[in-house]
Parts: structure tokens; sequence; C-alpha cells
């Protein structure tokens, strides 16, 4: 009897002993985010102090102006900056799984070539490439609009790579039948593409979140305070004057923080199959 209770694990209501070493872990990740949401309600004087958290008075006079759009239009910036992040993010989700799917799956000249420039744009800094990307831009006539930014975002080196491992765990008995029943190479794609369900969706939520903080092309490619980026727009309130209320930027980056959260919540378990799939494949 000893034994048997011993192998039928802990009683209910008994948590195991990892649970109380993540208690304190996760409240030292929550913090930051917790101090920067009790700092809205702050003045300049107790933000530069992190180790005062609560504000001594509630104050949302900063929030208001910033929703007001004393500094910048937040609400057309705020939904110019979702419109791009999803925009490019579906995109960036047809283009790559397509081309996963032709890595994985067919044979052609050139694929060891081209799997090596995917690697590339990986590793390459984003910094080596921007200068011949604003030339391309500038050649299709998209310099200044917002399509100049979602186009080049769409084609992502790293998304191949992650549909192309994803395809290689569908059977390849799968695309021999759709074959032998006539089906194209583009027909057997979408036959396929269901099954990865869990992966369209874990890599756009990944790519959503590259492209809503993504500075570097943005900044380059479009012009004007009217199409600032919300991220841009953030930046460039920092260190603008001394006199400027600190708590609006910081409510600016919980507002920006909140997107991408929901969109993780939303998707979480099929994110989490995805990956371990991918990762133990």
């Amino acid at each position: 009897m000893r034994v048997e209770s011993r192998l039928s694990g802990p009683s209910p209501g008994a948590w195991p002993w990892g649970w109380w070493l993540l208690i304190p872990i996760g409240l030292v990740f929550a913090y930051p985010f917790l101090w920067m949401f009790l700092s809205i309600f702050k003045d300049n004087q107790e933000i530069f102090q992190p180790m005062s958290l609560m504000p001594t008075r509630w104050d949302l006079e900063p929030l208001r102006r910033l929703l007001a759009g004393e500094w910048f239009p937040f609400w057309r910036v705020l939904g110019l900056s979702l419109c791009m992040a999803l925009g490019q993010s579906l995109g960036a989700v047809m283009l790559t799984s397509m081309a996963g799917f032709a890595f994985a799956k067919l044979r052609f000249r050139a694929r060891a070539l081209l799997m090596l420039a995917c690697l590339c744009t990986v590793v390459l800094p984003r910094q080596m490439l921007v200068v011949p990307l604003l030339d391309w831009v500038n050649f299709i006539g998209l310099h200044g609009s917002v399509w100049g930014v979602m186009f080049p975002g769409m084609a992502s080196g790293l998304g191949i790579l992650f549909f192309t491992q994803a395809f290689r765990q569908v059977p390849d008995a799968y695309l021999e039948v759709a074959c032998i029943e006539g089906a194209t190479e583009w027909r057997a794609y979408w036959l396929l593409l269901p099954m990865l369900g869990s992966c369209l969706l874990s890599y756009g939520l990944i790519h959503f979140i590259l492209a809503w903080n993504e500075h570097l092309i943005p900044l380059v490619v479009l012009k004007g305070d009217a199409q600032q980026t919300l991220p841009l727009a953030l930046a460039s309130l920092y260190g603008s004057s001394l006199r400027f209320p600190y708590a609006a930027l910081m409510a600016g980056s919980f507002v920006a923080m909140i997107p991408p959260m929901c969109l993780f919540l939303l998707s979480y378990r099929r994110f989490r199959n995805a990956l371990s799939q991918i990762i133990l494949s």
C-alpha cells in the first residue's frame, strides 16, 4: 500500500515542486511589464526611479493627450501599423509556404544554391541589405508607399526554412497519390496545405511580431510623419524634450504590446504544437 501511494502521484490540490520555482521566475519576468503599465500614471521624476513601483497619484492626462493625437496621429499610426503587419504576415505565409513546398517536395536545378541564398538572408544583418533593397524599391516606384515596406518583408528566408521543414514531415505518399490522380504541383500544394494549419498560424504569428516591431525598412522607405509606424513614432518621442511626459511613451509602448499579445494568446496551443513537431522532427 505504501508503494502504491508513492506511485500514484501527488495528491489532488498538491503542487509539484517545479511550480513553486516558477512563481518567483514569473514574477521577475512580469515586473518590467507591470512597472511599464504603472508608469503610465507617473511623472518623469518617478519614472526615472525604477525601484519605485506604485505611483504617488493616478494621472491619466498623458494618456489622454497621446490618444488625442497631440504628438502624432495616434489612431492613424496604429491602424497603419496593424494593416502593414497583418498584410505582410499574410503575404509572407503564402509566399514562403509555396517556396517551402517546392524545396521539400520538388527536385529542380540550383535547388541547393537557392537554399543557401535563403540561409544568407537569415544570417546576414538587415543593415547590409538595406541599400540594395532601397534601390529596388525606388526602381519599381514604391518608395514612400506602404507597399514598399510590405513587399520586401514578404520574402522571408526564415519562413522558407520553416515551411521546408514543415512540408518534409508530410509523407511523400500524399503527393504521389495526388500526381497519380492527375493533379499538378500547384493543385498538390493546395491539397497538402490544410495539413499544416498549425504551422501556417504559427509562422503568421512569428512574422506579425517581426513586422510589427520592424524599424529599419519603414524608416528608409516611408516618408513624412503621416506614414510613420507605431514603433517609429514612439522612438521619435524618446529624448525629444526633457519636459516631455514619458508617461505617454510608456502608454504607447504598452498599447504596442496588446496586438501581438492577443494574437499569441489566441493561437498559443497551435503555436506550441507546431513548434514542438518541427523541433522534434
